[in-house]
């Protein structure tokens, strides 16, 4: 299909102003780094200024993007604010949700179980950008493809033959149950409520490449009962396909010239990333003709001839290394899942903290973090508190810190009985004494400890990670490592190397990227087969190349079924 060649002539400053006749939608694009998320939030504020904060709802593909988009300063209720699905849990009344109530399902049908999803987390968007090789169950591919060929209003008669029985026997299932799955709130939504929640004067959807056929059909059914509405996204960074976003469901209807905006200045991508970025863009058929300039400084793009994803080079790590001394941030992604496993092994080998600040759902990416109370590194910390290495906000223990470290202690040889209970009856914020450590502890044990705490922070932290119980000792490991090395505040620092696919950090950048090229099986078929699927393919690895703000390093391939880059 050819690309879309009419060139936008609206500015930011006519929106809301141009002639409504033909359609009230305004249309932003936002290519990589162009400040789409500044310059909507202003048009937020802009209406929320002329309507009132009852007067605009603000949509995107998660809570995050939207709560992002509306600005802390901004006037309008914690209602006006959230993903579509939220927007349609409550217009309906917040009906019960199938896909966290599947207990019964699976038992009447261990062929095609399902994972239950928290429902919060998916009205809000956390689950919504499930990776495309993260399905557990045959259920959930069947779901999920479901999901995809409803939200694409993919006609029923074009389904294969399996989906129809199991969307038959699911249907079933939720009309039973008094349930509604996420894909109906949508469709229900789409069907029988003529105006978005509270009747809003304006409506803006941020990230509307990530929308599918039906919730753009959604937003622009509400939009054309509101005074105007704001679709802002690029069609270029368009990579849930197997969710069923396409570029043609946001392209599509065209709409007036004027009411179309360009951003066209990238204040991440320097000139050799947008070489590179721009030579691959103009690979894909149709897309939106777009002038989109890079940052004036120069930027670097590296091709290694060595190291791979299954294994990274000593060469990576080294110069990743070097990146991270001189105070930049790094990020490696890849296409699939699984093929960080041996990043990030190396990575835990050598003591390197990593995260991921975009999927914190995903334990395996971010091994470090604080926020539950029993999490390896509260316990750590809980530690290490006592300690004068410990540096700033060193003091002596708390009961509350006692109770963090000691209580996944082995109890065997270390813990006099009922030593856990009368930690757990204890005062949090009373500081333990030299009495209390003598009632828990068994003579040996608490002479080895003051032994090891004399010693020095290391010794005292090894004295612990040996006697943890076996359920905690292999999570232990590798914060315990970034403690010995780096000091315990490193634990409280946020890690400056990101881990992930593609599709987990859009929207995130990085000082430097190291973009592994492999493509899945599927991948490989897809982008082999051209057209419409091979699109796909090329936009998943745009988005990835324009993660970097300085230095992009393109990595070998480990065989061919690998992107040309």
């Amino acid at each position: 299909m050819p690309s879309t060649s009419s060139q936008a002539t609206g500015s930011l400053d006519t929106i809301g102003q141009r002639d409504h006749q033909v359609t009230s939608e305004y249309r932003i694009f936002g290519p990589p780094g162009t400040g789409k998320t500044t310059n909507v939030t202003r048009q937020v504020r802009r209406a929320v200024d002329r309507y009132g904060p009852e007067g605009v709802l603000v949509t995107s593909f998660s809570r995050a993007a939207a709560t992002e988009l509306a600005g802390r300063d901004l006037p309008i209720a914690g209602d006006r604010v959230g993903t579509l699905h939220s927007h349609c849990w409550h217009a309906l009344g917040g009906p019960e949700i199938a896909e966290s109530q599947v207990d019964e399902w699976n038992r009447d049908h261990p062929h095609v179980k399902i994972t239950p999803v928290k429902k919060q987390g998916k009205l809000d968007g956390e689950e919504a950008a499930v990776e495309e090789d993260s399905t557990e169950k045959y259920g959930d591919e069947l779901l999920q493809e479901l999901g995809r060929l409803r939200g694409a209003m993919v006609i029923r008669n074009l389904w294969p033959a399996t989906l129809i029985e199991f969307e038959k026997e699911w249907t079933e299932y939720k009309r039973e149950n008094g349930l509604l799955d996420f894909t109906d709130l949508i469709d229900t939504c789409l069907r029988d409520v003529h105006a978005a929640p509270k009747s809003p004067s304006v409506i803006f959807a941020d990230e509307a490449q990530d929308l599918n056929r039906m919730q753009l059909s959604l937003v622009r059914k509400w939009g054309n009962r509101a005074e105007y509405f704001i679709v802002a996204g690029d069609d270029d960074q368009t990579i849930y396909a197997f969710t069923g976003a396409t570029p043609e469901a946001f392209l599509d209807p065209d709409i007036p010239d004027d009411h179309k905006i360009i951003l066209k200045q990238s204040y991440r991508v320097p000139r050799a990333v947008h070489a590179v970025a721009d030579r691959l863009i103009h690979r894909v058929g149709r897309r939106q003709q777009k002038l989109y300039l890079p940052r004036a400084e120069a930027g670097e793009t590296i091709r290694l001839t060595s190291g791979t994803y299954q294994a990274p080079d000593v060469s990576i790590l080294s110069s990743a290394m070097k990146h991270l001394e001189h105070g930049k941030s790094v990020m490696f992604l890849v296409a699939c899942s699984y093929m960080l496993k041996p990043l990030v092994s190396v990575l835990r080998k050598n003591a390197v903290p990593f995260h991921n600040p975009y999927r914190k759902s995903n334990g395996s990416w971010n091994p470090l973090q604080l926020g539950r109370r029993g999490s390896t590194p509260n316990r750590i910390l809980a530690l290490l508190v006592a300690h004068p290495a410990y540096g700033d906000g060193h003091r002596p223990w708390t009961h509350g810190d006692l109770a963090l470290w000691a209580e996944c202690l082995q109890a065997k040889g270390i813990l006099k009985h009922g030593a856990k209970k009368r930690l757990a009856a204890y005062s949090a914020e009373r500081q333990a004494s030299y009495e209390h450590l003598e009632e828990l502890f068994e003579t040996a044990a608490l002479q080895s400890l003051l032994v090891a705490y004399n010693r020095g922070s290391r010794e005292l932290l090894d004295w612990w990670r040996a006697r943890v119980t076996a359920e905690i000792h292999p999570r232990a490991q590798f914060p315990a490592d970034i403690a010995a090395i780096h000091g315990a505040h490193a634990l409280m620092e946020t890690p400056r190397v990101v881990v992930g696919t593609i599709h987990s950090v859009k929207g995130g950048e990085a000082d430097v990227v190291y973009l592994f090229p492999d493509l899945s099986q599927a991948g490989d078929a897809q982008y082999a087969r051209g057209g419409v699927p091979h699109d796909s393919v090329i936009r998943q690895f745009y988005v990835g190349v324009t993660r970097a703000r300085e230095t992009l390093y393109i990595c070998q391939s480990t065989s061919r079924m690998a992107i040309s880059i």
